[in-house]
């Protein structure tokens, strides 16, 4: 067991409600989110989604909900590459009730692991990675694309791709995109993926990288570094191990 498993475990149960202690993020900073009736909904359609497993990964999922909310007032559709099971889009599309907002949720995913023809030899070489490309067997990434379709079927505009990416992003039809969630485990489909949309992100327009800063995920990280400089933007990086991007001129 992890030492950090092993404290997050403990202060659980010494003080459950003072620290927040999840996803290899233990803090007494201010986390009243948890008990938001809106946001207790929200998390939990996407444990649904997971067919009832709990991640355990609430500030994450809050992080988005607050990047959605903003996205869903400016100009563009939504776009999530990497979508398995549904957890994070399906909190999204409950908590501002989808089928309202007007626009157009692309979920992409290959539904079939990792590709090793898209890794990095340094990325190979982790213990990150090769966790993930375990990950079919151990049923931490769903092959079943049918009942993510299902899952997503409750709303209007939810439109779920199965491709590898990029070479399925030209079917994405949205001329405009205002959030970009990356969440494909490895650098380089991530770095095709904003390539690929980056002349159309809306102004305003925010990127969110599920594990740009992940324990572990050191080798993903130096390649979106790498990326980010070329490309001539910053990505702020979180204490959740995600990474953000703004454009607040768009492209």
């Amino acid at each position: 067991m992890m030492l950090t498993d092993y404290l997050q475990r403990a202060l659980r149960r010494v003080a459950p409600k003072r620290f927040y202690c999840e996803d290899a993020l233990i803090t007494t900073h201010n986390h009243l989110f948890v008990d938001d009736p809106s946001f207790l909904k929200a998390y939990g359609r996407g444990v649904e989604a997971a067919q009832g497993l709990d991640r355990h990964n609430r500030w994450r999922i809050n992080v988005a909900l607050w990047l959605a909310g903003r996205c869903a007032e400016i100009e563009g559709d939504f776009v999530e590459c990497g979508v398995n099971f549904g957890i994070t889009s399906s909190a999204i599309m409950e908590r501002f009730a989808w089928d309202k907002v007007g626009k157009r949720f692309w979920l992409i995913d290959s539904f079939a692991g990792l590709d090793k023809k898209q890794l990095t030899e340094k990325e190979k070489g982790t213990d990150f990675t090769q966790g993930f490309l375990k990950a079919k067997k151990t049923g931490f990434y769903t092959v079943d694309v049918e009942a993510c379709r299902r899952n997503f079927s409750q709303w209007k505009n939810a439109i779920v791709l199965q491709g590898w990416v990029p070479q399925c992003l030209d079917q994405v039809t949205s001329e405009k995109i205002a959030f970009l969630h990356l969440d494909m485990n490895s650098s380089m489909p991530e770095i095709a993926a904003l390539k690929y949309f980056f002349g159309k992100l809306a102004r305003g327009a925010f990127v969110l990288l599920d594990d740009y800063g992940y324990s572990g995920g050191g080798a993903l990280h130096h390649e979106w570094n790498n990326a980010a400089n070329q490309m001539g933007i910053d990505i702020l990086s979180l204490p959740t191990g995600q990474g953000l991007i703004h454009f607040p001129k768009g492209r």
